[in-house]
């Protein structure tokens, strides 16, 4: 199917090409997140990866599969923006140890529909709850330094925290709820 899609891709077809950035956006961006730890910035190596890829469409050489191949040029614009000079303020070596320990055959990114799944649930959520959950659980601050931000008090955060999981285990089967706990403990989300 990919091989297909990527031989429409290269004669111009923008629906085929559509086709492949709905399939694989939100994939690539977990895993450029699960690297980086920095969801929005994930989001932009991605969607410049695409442009690119578009840009070069009729010059790429795809040798194994397409998806290993996107996976490898995330990997590389992760590389590629490391190594900017404004950059180099970010912990470098801690990000190559995770891209250097994770290869890329046994990323799985089909798994990745369950947390596709959560985010589009965390959408849902009332907008003081949704950005608590986020500030917490996407970029890691603490309920003290939440509630600092917000200008609310803890037990807010709290019960906010407790009513988004909630609503979580209501719609997630068990084994997509403890899956994805699973996947933001060890910095995947």
């Amino acid at each position: 199917m990919d091989k297909l899609n990527w031989n429409k891709i290269k004669s111009g077809d923008k629906q085929a090409f559509r086709l492949l950035f709905d399939k694989y956006y939100s994939p690539l961006c977990l895993y450029a997140n699960s690297i980086i730890n920095n969801i929005e910035l994930s989001q932009d190596i991605v969607s410049d990866c695409f442009v690119r890829i578009w840009e070069r469409k009729n010059t790429i050489q795809i040798e194994s599969s397409l998806k290993h191949y996107l996976l490898l040029s995330i990997r590389n614009s992760i590389y590629s923006y490391l190594r900017s000079p404004e950059n180099r303020k970010i912990d470098i070596n801690t990000i190559i140890n995770k891209i250097e320990n994770t290869p890329i055959e046994e990323y799985d990114l089909e798994k990745e529909e369950t947390i596709i799944h959560v985010y589009k649930l965390i959408e849902d959520l009332p907008e003081q709850r949704k950005k608590i959950f986020k500030l917490a659980t996407l970029n890691g601050k603490s309920y003290k330094e939440i509630a600092i931000q917000l200008d609310i008090s803890i037990n807010t955060v709290n019960t906010q925290m407790t009513r988004a999981y909630h609503f979580l285990r209501e719609k997630l089967s068990k084994n997509d709820f403890i899956l994805w706990l699973f996947l933001k403990n060890i910095k995947i989300t």
